[in-house]
């Protein structure tokens, strides 16, 4: 038996009803991905945004290091400068003046050389 006018209306108007639900569906989850590819973009450009920074801090360690060597050895180069004076004081109190002259020529020879 066929279905009569009413019935396929009824059908009609269900048929109508799912299809506006599956395209409100639809319509809901493209706005869902739309909203998760800009938080997606948002995190991409912070973890941009983190590699740099993070670069930049390790070029300032770098730099930090290089620094931290130059004073050490201007440190050791003024604690070689003490300890040769120091003995040149000490010969000339023993009245060691050849010890003191040698020291001292020494003292001139790592002035010149290291500035």
């Amino acid at each position: 038996m066929a279905p009569s006018k009413h019935q396929k209306s009824i059908m009609s108007h269900s048929g109508d009803c799912k299809q506006r639900r599956v395209d409100r569906k639809i319509k809901r989850l493209k706005a869902e991905m739309a909203e998760i590819s800009k938080q997606q973009k948002g995190i991409r450009q912070g973890q941009k945004e983190i590699r740099e920074r993070f670069e930049k801090i390790e070029s300032e360690c770098d730099q930090l290091k290089r620094e931290t060597e130059l004073v050490s050895q201007a440190s050791d180069n003024n604690q070689l400068r003490l300890d040769i004076m120091l003995r040149i004081l000490k010969a000339r109190q023993e009245n060691d003046f050849a010890k003191a002259a040698d020291l001292t020529c020494s003292l001139r020879k790592i002035l010149l050389s290291r500035g």
